[in-house]
């Protein structure tokens, strides 16, 4: 039996976590022991349940940097998260130590976790990074910007990475640490494993993706119980205090439509303002799988794993994002042509007009059913994270050739 440590340090919601969960599952059915870390445990006991893996919080940065404009990189955003300040960092990296003492695993999974990255290089456990492709950035020099679609300073993009990477390797020193040549290296690993299809990919100039496709669990969570009124079904997961919410269910109230709601923190006035004959709330976790089979339109802040689920299931969906991961996502599906999205940088739309077109235009339905089609033949999500898991005890065995593992899933196809 192998130890497998599964660190998480930046995000929110149930993404991260489902991933995790997924991935833990498969590891202790195959006999190893599975240990979480975790930046935020507020949906552990709702995802998890009885399962009695070991959780830890894993060590964050929790003061907040001020001054800073908004990030147009990898590097800006690692400035914000404990970079900027040597000796903040270097507290990270000493929390990481002594958690990874204490857990003393055989394999360390990385989901969005850079601190501790910078915490274990050099190390002789085996290192693999895991995540949606936005959390598996390119490594590149220098880094690809967020806003890809637009033009970004070129001198400042630059100053930043110079900045990051002298606290990096102060701190790498202190700690007697292999130095890191450019900001990428702080992401060299044995190997990397994006959680995406392409056509989802948050970098679209990336040229040397190798992606697996989602692997949350989809058919965690309750049945959704649809309104008896509406000719259509639009699924909406959305935050309850973000800035449009009360725009968007005020949209939805005229709209000739059943609407599942699922807001997670929402409070019961909330609810009780919104609730009327075509919209119902739910306040667990809907079940995804159906979801995405019942509904004509999902309507969310843009987390990969619900905007993939909901678009290789061929419906459209309306993004809101609330930050650049997000928004980066949205971006995506306004290419695929597979939705429509707003812009938290630009004043709230007509969300009864947006959410008429996505209804009535065939093309955005269209577009996503040409996706849904490709995939249509892919494996499911459990054959996935079981490949991933094949993949840490390729390397907890020492199996790092990509050509090995090529070969082996050739014949698998076969």
């Amino acid at each position: 039996m192998s130890r497998v440590l599964l660190a998480w340090e930046i995000g929110s919601a149930y993404g991260h976590l489902m991933r995790f969960a997924a991935l833990a599952h498969e590891l202790s059915r195959r006999g190893h022991e599975p240990v979480l870390a975790l930046c935020d445990l507020t949906h552990v006991d709702e995802v998890l349940g009885a399962t009695p893996f070991p959780v830890f919080q894993a060590p964050v940065f929790a003061s907040t940097v001020s001054g800073l404009p908004t990030p147009l990189g990898f590097a800006e955003s690692m400035m914000r998260l404990g970079f900027l300040h040597a000796s903040a960092l270097a507290g990270l990296v000493r929390g990481w130590h002594s958690l990874i003492a204490s857990v003393r695993p055989d394999l360390i999974v990385f989901d969005y976790a850079p601190t501790a990255l910078l915490a274990t290089r050099g190390s002789n456990v085996p290192r693999i990074r895991v995540g949606t492709s936005f959390c598996v950035p390119p490594r590149t020099t220098p880094m690809p910007v967020y806003r890809w679609w637009r033009a970004e300073p070129t001198a400042r993009i630059a100053e930043a990475e110079r900045i990051v990477l002298a606290n990096a390797n102060q701190v790498l020193s202190r700690f007697a640490l292999p130095p890191l040549q450019c900001l990428a290296d702080l992401l060299d690993t044995d190997d990397e494993i994006i959680t995406a299809s392409a056509e989802f990919d948050q970098y679209p100039d990336r040229t040397d993706g190798r992606y697996w496709g989602d692997l949350a669990n989809l058919d965690h969570g309750v049945v959704a119980v649809w309104p008896r009124v509406g000719a259509k079904r639009v699924f909406v997961y959305l935050r309850p205090r973000s800035r449009d919410f009360d725009l968007v269910m005020e949209a939805l109230r005229g709209i000739d439509a059943a609407v599942v709601v699922h807001a997670p923190g929402i409070a019961p006035a909330q609810v009780q303002r919104h609730s009327c004959a075509n919209i119902a709330f739910s306040e667990r976790p809907l079940r995804i799988d159906d979801v995405r089979r019942e509904c004509d339109l999902a309507i969310c802040h843009g987390g990969s794993s619900t905007v993939e689920a909901m678009i290789t299931a061929g419906k459209p969906v309306l993004v809101l994002p609330q930050h650049i991961e997000q928004l980066m996502t949205a971006k995506r599906v306004q290419q695929l042509g597979a939705g429509l999205a707003t812009d938290f940088e630009k004043p709230p739309p007509d969300y009864r007009r947006l959410i008429r077109r996505l209804l009535d235009e065939p093309a955005f339905t269209q577009a996503a059913a040409a996706i849904a089609q490709r995939h249509a033949h892919d494996d499911d999500r459990s054959a996935r994270v079981s490949r991933v898991v094949d993949r840490f005890e390729d390397l907890m065995r020492g199996a790092t050739s990509a050509s090995t593992i090529a070969k082996r899933d050739e014949e698998r196809a076969r």
